[in-house]
């Protein structure tokens, strides 16, 4: 049955307050995310009722309103009952989340500043938790499609030149590979954009000073044998080629830096001269400064993971892969993502995803033993289109909201056997040396990549998944069952 994805915008906008309690909404892959004046306007039961809503979470300083994959067709529904351009109180933005418009409320008479005062002040305790994941997903998720893409393809790659069917020295390798590794080695290009968008620099100012951290003159500096100096000043020369902390770092102080300029500045030069000084400025203290800070922090952090990771491995990667689909429920596990890049580009391989091969397929392994076992029609819809979407496609918000969260039994049950598996990974060391999409579909790419053990993994969540959902799972426990599914 096709939804009315106009009544479902309709009836969100109504229950997060209307569109004058809306600050700034954007969408990731499942959710719809509202930035409110007044979070108490929310009526969380009212939004949970509504045909097409899978879940309302509170979380990074949103109401979170879970859709499914077909949230861009909600979103698009939205946008036109935000539209307050008679007021000239609605401002675009593009880049946050999904490369989508971000649409943010800046009314200057907003009926009770002392509420969204206080908002605003409960945002900034949170920095360090809610909004650091908030920041990361901003970052991250714009670039993801062509980020799985690339490294997908590097993956094949791996594995055609394994069975012998290209060779590294052919053109066509060298042709495939530079489509493969051309996103990894300009990634600060690629957070430059994004992460200048969120900290509310000028992005495209903040790219050129990322494309100046790549640029081929500054790579051989790193190898040179003289000193590298700035006006006498000592540089150590640190990689930056597919590097990740040192370019966010540098977006954020020069956010703050063009504030300053900002503020002494008169505006009729400040459009000239603030990029100007951004690059004799900003691109000399990421080089002295910031550049090298970040590496060593993000080494720093690497080793005590490691260390974790060598020192009791079975209970690390167990406690990695059971709690995994717990964070994808707050979206907390964006915040492992610049950790996981960070080991990419400094150690060349990763060891903290790879302890997760195998929950995807648990996700779905178990949803589709629940989807064999009910006999409610709409239970079955959804379970099977779900399970679907996570073993096909790599989705499991579907799955985790729709299926599994009500059926504790089922889903910890289902955590567990994940647990097994990423306690295997950890202990048999599995690593990967590139970014990929886990599904089906990617299964010789994960062999190629992972190797064995990840395969293994992989087995254990989907048998013991699908066993444990299969035994546990009660037709009795009373599930109110949305359909979110697209005709």
């Amino acid at each position: 049955m096709a939804k009315d994805y106009k009544h479902i915008a309709v009836e969100v906008l109504k229950n997060v307050g209307g569109k004058e309690n809306v600050n700034q909404l954007t969408h990731c892959v499942t959710r719809l995310r509202f930035v409110l004046k007044d979070t108490s306007l929310v009526n969380k039961e009212a939004l949970s009722g509504i045909e097409g809503v899978m879940m309302v979470l509170e979380a990074g300083g949103q109401t979170q309103v879970v859709i499914g994959q077909d949230v861009q067709k909600a979103y698009n529904e939205v946008l036109p009952l935000l539209d307050k351009s008679d007021d000239n109180s609605l401002k675009s933005q593009s880049g946050v989340e999904t490369s989508k418009n971000v649409y943010e409320s800046t009314s200057r008479e907003v009926s009770n500043e002392d509420i969204v005062k206080e908002n605003k002040k409960k945002a900034k305790k949170n920095i360090f938790g809610d909004k650091f994941v908030e920041y990361v997903s901003a970052i991250f998720t714009p670039f993801m499609e062509g980020f799985m893409g690339a490294g997908l393809l590097k993956g094949f790659l791996v594995l055609f030149v394994t069975i012998g069917a290209l060779s590294k020295e052919s053109t066509t390798y060298q042709i495939l590979y530079s489509a493969a590794d051309g996103v990894f080695y300009f990634l600060p290009i690629f957070i430059a954009y994004t992460a200048g968008k969120k900290f509310g620099a000028k992005p495209f100012v903040t790219m050129a000073i990322a494309a100046a951290m790549v640029y081929p003159n500054m790579v051989a500096l790193k190898s040179a044998e003289t000193a590298v100096t700035f006006m006498s000043i000592p540089v150590n020369m640190i990689s930056y080629t597919s590097s990740v902390l040192p370019i966010i770092a540098a977006a954020y102080v020069q956010a703050k830096w063009e504030k300053f300029l900002k503020s002494i500045l008169p505006d009729v030069v400040s459009g000239i001269f603030i990029p100007l000084l951004d690059l004799i400025i900003i691109f000399p203290l990421t080089l002295i400064v910031v550049g090298p800070v970040t590496d060593y922090v993000g080494r720093g952090l690497a080793l005590m993971i490691e260390t974790g990771l060598n020192t009791v491995p079975l209970l690390a990667g167990f406690a990695m892969a059971a709690l995994w689909p717990v964070m994808i429920i707050f979206g907390v596990h964006w915040g492992l993502v610049p950790i996981c890049m960070n080991n990419l580009a400094v150690l060349g391989y990763d060891y903290i995803i790879p302890l997760t091969v195998g929950t995807n397929f648990g996700i779905a392994a178990a949803t589709f033993a629940v989807f064999l076992r009910t006999k409610n029609r709409k239970l079955k819809e959804l379970a099977g289109t779900a399970a679907v979407s996570a073993f096909i496609g790599g989705v499991t918000e579907p799955a985790i909201y729709g299926v599994l969260l009500s059926r504790k039994k089922v889903f910890g049950a289902m955590c567990v056997i994940n647990g097994i598996g990423g306690a295997l990974c950890a202990i048999m060391h599995v690593t990967r040396d590139v970014q990929i999409s886990v599904n089906a579909l990617t299964l010789p790419a994960i062999y190629a990549i992972y190797g064995i053990w990840g395969i293994v993994a992989i087995v254990i969540s989907v048998v013991g998944a699908f066993a444990v959902a299969f035994v546990t799972f009660n037709e009795d426990v009373p599930v109110k069952v949305k359909e979110h599914i697209a005709a």
